[in-house]
């Protein structure tokens, strides 16, 4: 499906930090962003902060207790060995076993939590606005979601070089 999207084309960071700035006051509904290279102040003004550090931590904990119950399962339930008189289960080895799977585990979710998230697989074509936003160009994308005319005002007023209409696959 295509839609129909303004293009602001931006040749430097600051002119389009001052654009999403003033398009968020505005109201209007920006798209996304595309540039050479990433810069934080960019992605503070247009992201909201993100879900995947607490999913991260959910994850770990879920590892930790899993791991343990794992191991306490199969050192005292199911295969218990008793050999010179040492206990059942002894914690203290067992803490780098947990550290490690708590890694690998946390690791491995949240790097296909993330791929999931943005959709981002195997085979998927990339989306390229034009060739000159991995040179030195950054691009401000925007659905026509006011009027069209009121929009390309805002970013030429926000120090846009060129404004473009153009269809991009959704």
């Amino acid at each position: 499906m295509n839609t129909k999207h303004i293009i602001g084309v931006f040749d430097n960071e600051d002119n389009l930090l001052k654009a999403i700035k003033h398009l968020k006051q505005k109201r209007a509904n920006i798209k996304d962003v595309y540039g050479p290279a990433t810069n934080h102040d960019l992605i503070k003004a247009f992201t909201r902060e993100s879900l995947l550090p607490y999913l991260s931590v959910l994850i770990a904990i879920g590892t930790i207790i899993g791991a343990f119950g794992f191991l306490y399962y199969t050192s005292v339930i199911d295969y218990p060995l008793r050999y010179g008189g040492k206990p059942l289960f002894s914690f203290p080895p067992m803490v780098v076993i947990i550290f490690l799977l708590t890694i690998l585990v946390t690791g491995g979710l949240t790097v296909m939590a993330f791929l999931g998230r943005n959709q981002l697989f195997p085979g998927k074509e990339p989306v390229m606005i034009d060739p000159r936003a991995s040179d030195d160009r950054f691009y401000l994308v925007m659905d026509q979601n006011f009027n069209p005319e009121e929009i390309k005002k805002w970013i030429a007023d926000s120090g846009a070089e060129e404004i473009i209409e153009k269809e991009i696959d959704a």
